[in-house]
């Protein structure tokens, strides 16, 4: 590259806030990913969709968005727990499918992941249903379609209008579950849900270690 134009480029680069770092003179030092994987759609490769790289609190570090053949990879990632979290962006795709991973060696190559939903879905109460709060006498019943593949097993998750989780009802491999009012997570443990805005949604525990979820649905208890 003649002079001028790498002086050009630097220019640029100060204006613009960036400072890439220049290697022999051919451009800004990529990291080289340590972190990597695929997704799959059914199958076939799912591109240009969102991955999120999430430490062992739950806190995005990094994220990025899968290629033209579905992979895609994080630099610079340190030992530790991880997690790596794929959000869907088609109808019949879960919402989000996650993995889990330990890294102990300098870098690792996590199996595919699959954003089909493979059939799974909420199925009552409908979304935006308005609903008596539930009690031991007169329940309220969540019914959901499992994926399509063996072996998988559900929660039903249930949030106030903060997003804060209020009840889940643990591992089922049966296609309903009844809540009685009653909380059993965080601050709502032991108390009787009241009136107001509430959202569910079905976590699947997927026999290829992953965890998928469905789009929460809003639930009017009244």
């Amino acid at each position: 590259m003649a002079r001028s134009a790498v002086l050009a480029l630097a220019v640029g680069a100060v204006v613009s806030g960036c400072s890439p770092d220049f290697r022999d003179g051919v451009g800004p030092v990529v990291p080289v990913p340590n972190v990597e994987g695929s997704v799959m759609r059914s199958g076939s490769a799912a591109s240009g969709l969102d991955v999120s790289l999430r430490d062992s609190s739950g806190v995005e570090t990094a994220k990025t968005v899968t290629s033209a053949s579905g992979s895609y990879g994080f630099g610079d990632v340190a030992p530790g727990g991880w997690e790596v979290k794929v959000s869907g962006s088609m109808p019949g795709d879960f919402d989000s499918v996650t993995r889990d991973f330990a890294l102990a060696s300098p870098s690792v190559t996590l199996t595919s992941v699959d954003v089909s939903a493979r059939g799974a879905a909420a199925s009552d109460p409908a979304n935006g249903a308005s609903l008596p709060v539930p009690s031991a006498a007169q329940p309220l019943t969540f019914q959901w379609i499992f994926p399509s593949v063996a072996g998988a097993t559900a929660h039903v998750q249930v949030f106030d209008s903060q997003g804060s989780p209020v009840w889940s009802s643990g591992s089922l491999k049966v296609g309903s579950s009844a809540w009685d009012g009653l909380g059993n997570q965080g601050t709502y443990q032991g108390k009787a849900a009241v009136p107001g805005s509430y959202t569910w949604r079905l976590k699947f525990s997927l026999p290829d270690s992953s965890q998928a979820k469905t789009a929460p649905w809003r639930l009017d208890l009244r």
